[in-house]
């Protein structure tokens, strides 16, 4: 008899045991508040008391860490009563939805999820309402943050050195196109007809037009008191007869 009494005292220790372990391993969340520095090797259950409404679970984690997880969300301590998973085959599925009819307790489980079950690592975890659902910013981890910091600290002065070069360089062809043509003042018949009603009789600055130096055919001098004229902005060059473009502008 007292052998008996000994196996069974020796049972109800070990089941309370299990019984506190069992309990114990269900991490609580509150709504819209991240629980910080979990660590994940198999498996990890929480439960959360959540109103009626809809509802996203978010795993978070560094990239440093190559975690990748499967969230359950049951309405049961076991999961036998699943309304939500995240995935089903292997890989990372960090966030998961789900609607509540009523008020409720929720069951969470994160699992490791890789081909290999070999991944291992920290993370944060939130249950949050529409109101509450982390940004971009927000989900990331101070390293994360310290390192984007970084590259937008590089990237930036990059970027506007890289605008100062192109506008300098904008700057410095413009003179160089005035510095290779010359100024002339074009007859009536070489202003174009949009331009023509603007033609003062005492002579007018629309009469002034800018033709190339030299010719681009074959690189004569232009002399701008023998330019032939042939059409609108149109001049022939006076040694091989090619036709030089002009440029009509205000000055």
């Amino acid at each position: 008899m007292h052998r008996r009494k000994t196996i069974l005292m020796a049972s109800f220790i070990v089941s309370l045991f299990v019984l506190i372990g069992t309990v114990s391993a269900q991490a609580s969340l509150v709504a819209n508040i991240t629980r910080e520095n979990e660590h994940l090797w198999t498996s990890n259950s929480y439960v959360a008391d959540l109103e009626a409404g809809h509802w996203t679970v978010v795993v978070n984690s560094d990239s440093f860490w190559d975690l990748e997880v499967k969230i359950t969300v049951s309405t049961d301590s076991a999961h036998t009563n699943v309304i939500a998973e995240s995935g089903t085959d292997f890989g990372n599925y960090p966030r998961v939805d789900f609607d509540l009819a009523s008020a409720s307790t929720v069951y969470f489980l994160v699992s490791e999820n890789s081909v290999y079950s070999d991944t291992s690592g920290f993370y944060r975890i939130g249950v949050y309402d529409d109101a509450h659902i982390p940004g971009f910013f927000q989900s990331l981890s101070f390293f994360e943050l310290i390192i984007l910091i970084s590259v937008l600290a590089f990237l930036i002065p990059l970027i506007i050195c890289i605008f100062a070069v192109r506008r300098s360089r904008r700057s410095f062809r413009t003179p160089q196109r005035i510095m290779d043509s010359i100024l002339v003042e074009a007859p009536m018949h070489a202003i174009p007809d949009d331009h023509q009603g603007s033609v003062q009789t005492h002579g007018s600055r629309t009469t002034t037009v800018r033709l190339p130096m030299k010719c681009p055919s074959c690189g004569a001098q232009v002399a701008h008191e023998s330019v032939d004229w042939t059409g609108p902005l149109e001049a022939q060059c006076g040694y091989c007869g090619a036709t030089m473009r002009a440029t009509f502008e205000n000055i």
